[in-house]
């Protein structure tokens, strides 16, 4: 297993423990940003990444 897929478990985790209603939210704003991917292909992978290392930087 390598890195990536180390992460992509223990973020999986952390939402599972989450109570029931900030795990849906959780899931539905994934398929919100799943079709944003889906509709504009690399772009949308790139402005995902803008957005999270906008929030990263935000701390």
């Amino acid at each position: 297993m390598n890195e990536a897929q180390q992460n992509l478990l223990l973020v999986r985790g952390a939402i599972y423990a989450l109570p029931d209603a900030d795990r849906k939210g959780v899931e539905l704003a994934a398929v919100k940003l799943r079709e944003v991917v889906a509709l504009h292909n690399d772009l949308g992978k790139m402005a995902i990444v803008l957005v999270a290392s906008e929030l990263a930087a935000e701390e």
